[in-house]
């Protein structure tokens, strides 16, 4: 008897997907779909819902090392294989099906907003996805994965972002930078910390372009930063890091904190915060994930802008709220202006490059998530500014004539030249 509810109840699943049910697609739902195939006569409820809890999302499940599944118990040879299959066929170009790219149990959900007449981005839409299918992937020195549309939840594990301690996996992989993949235990024996809280720094280090994941090895920007920076505390470093890690899609929580919440007119506390991405996040994620996982990314990166390194940008502050009778922190964002300008050119030539255009409009770019505009604060008369000054030492052009309001990159720069000539101080020759 009890053989025949798990098989229902496996049926009921694939028939819930396939009709495109709401809930079907949450993250536990299909990766309980799944297990379903490699495990036939188990019930898998609960092993979903642990491998969602380890590792944090289905997509996290589905990139995880084989070693790191099968420390789950439950997980076999089958399971192993049937995710990690699947995890090769969305990365290749054999998930690149132009017939009908759309999920099915998204394709109702799609029908009904477009019917609705929804013209404004989404508020988990990737602003980087509205791309050419022939158009090639760009290679960025931070933000690679952003068009990728894979969204990491946790960020942080649990932990704060400590920089004395981060430096010191900086300086382990500097020392190893001819190696080509690090593994983590080293990691822990050489800085003393604990394995759990090396891999929330790695983990941290990589959302801000500093670490290659998966290999543990430095980036071509973390090695500028390990070798000049590698405490991350001048001004330079912090503006790039911060950047990389707020303007990346894939980090979830620090994304929509720098470019959605906090564009907003009325400041908010933590709590509202966490309220409004609790709703966002609601049906996506886990209830565990979102319960306990939101508010420690939440709290993270509050403690990086307020208390860590990253305060000295002044980018997040608090405001007491006496209104309505109830009183509270609130948090708005400060402009930003005191740029390096080498590091904003890198940020410009960056942010184009996983647009693939030499061409970016100065009012779109001042809107466009993600963009340096934005995680920064600046209107579209203060990047002008910016974008004068960088004109003016030829860098980039600066297009206005002919009703023209356009940044044009220069050939031959790139993103990684700036950020070099900035920690070396090298002239960079301008260029016609």
């Amino acid at each position: 008897m009890a053989k025949k509810e798990k098989a229902g109840h496996k049926q009921r699943l694939r028939e819930r997907f396939l009709a495109g049910e709401a809930g079907s697609c949450s993250d536990e739902t299909l990766l309980e779909l799944l297990l379903g195939f490699a495990i036939g006569r188990k019930d898998v409820r609960l092993l979903a819902h642990e491998l969602i809890r380890v590792f944090g999302s289905l997509s996290q499940v589905l990139s995880a090392s084989p070693d790191d599944l099968y420390k789950v118990k439950g997980i076999g040879q089958s399971s192993v294989a049937l995710l990690k299959a699947i995890n090769f066929i969305r990365s290749s170009d054999v998930s690149k099906d132009t017939r009908n790219p759309i999920p099915i149990c998204l394709r109702a959900d799609m029908n009904r907003q477009e019917g609705a007449g929804a013209v404004q981005q989404k508020l988990f839409e990737n602003p980087l996805s509205k791309r050419t299918s022939s158009a090639k992937k760009s290679v960025r020195p931070a933000c690679a994965e952003a068009s990728a549309g894979r969204r990491k939840f946790q960020v942080s594990n649990g932990y704060l972002l400590k920089f004395d301690q981060l430096a010191r996996i900086l300086h382990f992989l500097l020392e190893h930078r001819d190696a080509k993949k690090i593994n983590r235990k080293a990691l822990q024996e050489d800085t003393g910390l604990a394995d759990r809280q090396v891999e929330s720094l790695v983990s941290m280090g990589s959302a801000m372009g500093l670490i290659k994941p998966g290999l543990q090895v430095l980036t071509p920007v973390g090695l500028l930063v390990a070798e000049h920076d590698i405490f991350i505390e001048k001004r330079g470093t912090l503006e790039w890091c911060h950047y990389a890690g707020a303007g990346s899609y894939r980090n979830l929580i620090w994304f929509e904190i720098f470019n959605r919440l906090l564009t907003e007119p009325t400041p908010m506390s933590q709590e509202e915060w966490n309220e409004r991405l609790r709703s966002d996040l609601t049906g996506k994620y886990s209830k565990r994930t979102i319960g306990k996982g939101l508010y420690e990314e939440v709290r993270f990166v509050v403690d990086a802008y307020t208390k860590q390194n990253f305060s000295k940008l002044e980018l997040l502050n608090q405001s007491s709220d006496l209104s309505a009778g109830q009183a509270g922190e609130r948090f708005y964002r400060r402009r930003y202006t005191d740029f390096a300008p080498l590091v904003l050119s890198a940020m410009i030539y960056d942010f184009c490059a996983s647009r693939e255009s030499h061409l970016s409009q100065v009012g779109e770019m001042a809107v466009t998530p993600g963009s340096p505009a934005v995680v920064f604060g600046l209107d579209a008369a203060t990047l002008r500014q910016q974008i004068e000054g960088l004109h003016d030492r030829g860098w980039l052009r600066y297009e206005t004539t002919h009703n023209l309001d356009q940044i044009r990159l220069k050939p031959g720069f790139s993103a990684l030249e700036f950020l070099a000539a900035h920690y070396t101080n090298e002239e960079l020759r301008m260029k016609n």
